[in-house]
């Protein structure tokens, strides 16, 4: 990944020629060699944005599934007896 943005971001800039070689030496597949600057700015920011959307969805999705926890009434925190119950 980081050769294709040095090969889009620097080289391609830094010489301008390179560009019709890639054109006729590619044909078809040319659009993959010479990509644009402009998309590979924009790419890393919109994949950055879809992580954080997936985690949050991810979070909302735990927080929707996790049964509540159990009412604090139900806990007997009589200190005696629970001493009591552990001698037992």
């Amino acid at each position: 990944m980081l050769i294709y943005y040095t090969w889009g971001l620097v080289i391609l800039q830094l010489f301008p020629d390179l560009t019709t070689w890639v054109e006729t030496t590619f044909g078809a597949f040319a659009p993959l060699f010479n990509p644009s600057p402009d998309f590979l700015v924009q790419l890393p920011i919109y994949l950055g944005v879809v992580l954080i959307m997936v985690i949050a969805m991810w979070i909302g999705w735990t927080m929707l599934t996790t049964p509540a926890p159990e009412p604090l009434e139900d806990f007997d925190f009589d200190e005696e007896e629970v001493a009591k119950k552990a001698e037992e």
